[in-house]
């Protein structure tokens, strides 16, 4: 029966490629006719899974590279299908009639809310947990219930990396089941001292309930805490970036490795760090990983300048508040006058949900305090935006509403003024690129 789904499924990716769709069908197929053939497969030693609320795609793309870039052969959900049937999706794509994946090492994205189903037959042998954040709260509940999920899906023989600056990711090492690697970012000169947010996901001791205690933030619950009343405290991080050159976009590991990046936004930074932390794990030598990162474009904002104007675009995940507040930080920065772009197609490609709760875990805030110039609120639901600004304090003059990027592109590039940060989930980023964009890239 294995061989024969493989076979029929093949054929059918190989007529879906020929059209230009690359899709989860075959999985769907396959699981169908064998719902037991995700245990069916042979593996290869290496198997890395990634899971969590965000940064799964960025970190997955920049292991896989730099697994190709070390001389490995790589098997990767590539297009983010990161639910059962992506995942079978790639696995057919990978391996032989017989189901044996043809691959040195396998880098999967994993739906957190899945892992429970994949992670039993994939048996990955590390698995990144980036963060657990209050992300799709329509289908995710709340974020100890997406912990409990995850919590599900491991065992004692998974080695976990983990960003040690998170307080929520060091409950899954509590009863001390599993090998451990941290990464993690040092004081810096946006940390702060008292918190910035009133939403943070995490604020009390796991182990005796009292309210942590912090060093600093770098940001929401992430930076150096501790329990005042008992031994829980931030894990001593195995790779560390110790230093951030803002100006020249460079980061420096543990005082001697320095990284070219596109961007200095902290959810790029753990996204590099958790990939280079993972990449040591499994071997990659380190010279590759700093050769790959310096030369490859990895995933994050991007920067032009268009008639003498700085625009950046900020690639951020709808119904996930700590992807848009970090876009907010990065704003917060920068104190000359400013045009602020928000807008999506739609809330969510996968989910039938209009939700717009988290939009008030967001402190826009932040924004009022700046010289801004207009804010441009685009897209399905830019009313609903519009009103958050208005809550924000922001001059309901200064507020202005488009249906489309295409009718605003005229306004924000005649009628605006000082440099532009487009907030943007991800189906407005390449349209806005495209739409903006100026011939000298910085």
């Amino acid at each position: 029966m294995k061989v024969i789904t493989i076979f029929l499924c093949k054929i059918i990716q190989f007529i879906l490629n020929k059209l230009g769709h690359g899709s989860s069908l075959p999985g769907e197929i396959a699981l169908k006719l064998n719902p037991k053939i995700l245990t069916q497969f042979q593996y290869p030693d290496k198997v890395i899974a990634v899971t969590g609320s965000s940064g799964k795609g960025s970190i997955t793309s920049s292991v896989a590279q730099f697994a190709r870039d070390s001389g490995m052969k790589v098997a990767h959900n590539v297009k983010g299908s990161n639910l059962t049937p992506g995942i079978v999706s790639m696995l057919l794509q990978n391996c032989t009639f017989k189901g044996k994946v043809k691959a040195d090492i396998i880098v999967a994205e994993v739906d957190e809310r899945y892992a429970k189903y994949i992670f039993p037959a994939l048996k990955p042998s590390h698995v990144i947990i980036n963060n657990i954040t209050r992300d799709q709260p329509p289908r995710q509940g709340h974020f100890d219930f997406v912990y409990k999920e995850i919590e599900k899906a491991l065992n004692p023989n998974i080695h976990l990396i983990l960003n040690a600056d998170d307080p929520m990711l060091q409950k899954f090492t509590l009863d001390n089941k599993y090998k451990v690697t941290y990464y993690s970012v040092q004081k810096n000169k946006f940390s702060y001292k008292n918190s910035k947010f009133q939403n943070l996901n995490f604020i009390y001791c796991p182990l005796c309930n009292t309210k942590l205690e912090y060093n600093y933030y770098n940001f929401e619950e992430i930076g150096d805490y501790y329990c005042p009343k008992c031994n829980f405290k931030k894990p001593i991080a195995e790779n560390i970036c110790t230093k951030i050159d803002y100006e020249n976009n460079v980061i420096t590991i543990n005082d001697d490795v320095q990284l070219k990046l596109d961007n200095t936004i902290l959810y790029n930074i753990y996204n590099v760090l958790a990939a280079y932390t993972i990449s040591l794990a499994i071997g990659i030598e380190k010279e590759i990983i700093i050769e790959s990162i310096n030369h490859w474009k990895l995933k994050g904002n991007e920067d032009y300048v268009i008639n003498g104007r700085k625009v950046t675009i900020l690639n951020n995940k709808n119904e996930n508040s700590s992807t848009f507040n970090q876009s907010i930080l990065f704003i917060d920065r920068e104190k000359s006058k400013k045009t602020i772009v928000i807008g999506w197609k739609e809330i969510s490609r996968r989910y039938n949900f209009n939700d717009l709760s988290w939009l008030y875990d967001i402190d826009f805030e932040i924004l009022a305090k700046h010289d801004i110039d207009k804010v441009v609120c685009v897209g399905l639901h830019k009313y609903d935006i519009a009103t958050r600004m208005k809550y924000a304090n922001i001059d309901k003059s200064k507020i202005v509403v488009y249906d489309s990027l295409e009718e605003a592109m005229p306004y924000i590039k005649n009628k605006t003024k000082g440099n532009i940060y487009a907030i943007l989930n991800f189906d407005y980023v390449l349209p806005f690129k495209n739409l903006i964009k100026g011939d000298d890239e910085i």
